[in-house]
């Protein structure tokens, strides 16, 4: 299972906030320390569906969150619906 933990956004050149880079691992129960382009997961995901969330630290404890899908093949997201933007719910960026 791949986790991420932690994301970067950047501005596209009209002010909006796309996902750059992630911090990602295989660990459950430790911080993210490998890190890649959006570019990187979303083929990573197109080449293994499902093996793909989102973790979060809360209450001292590292939780498992969402599935994370590729929209469009352009876009991460953890939600159900197909809107053309990333969207990794409320993970903490750096």
């Amino acid at each position: 299972m791949v986790y991420i933990d932690k994301v970067h956004y950047e501005q596209d050149r009209y002010g909006n906030e796309y996902i750059a880079k992630l911090k990602w691992t295989n660990d459950l129960y430790s911080a993210a320390t490998k890190e890649c382009t959006k570019r990187d997961m979303i083929n990573f995901i197109n080449e293994h569906p499902n093996v793909t969330k989102t973790k979060y630290y809360r209450y001292g404890n590292w939780t498992v969150g969402e599935d994370v899908r590729v929209v469009d093949n352009s876009y991460l997201r953890t939600d159900a619906n197909n809107i053309k933007s990333d969207n990794l719910g409320s993970l903490p960026r750096y």
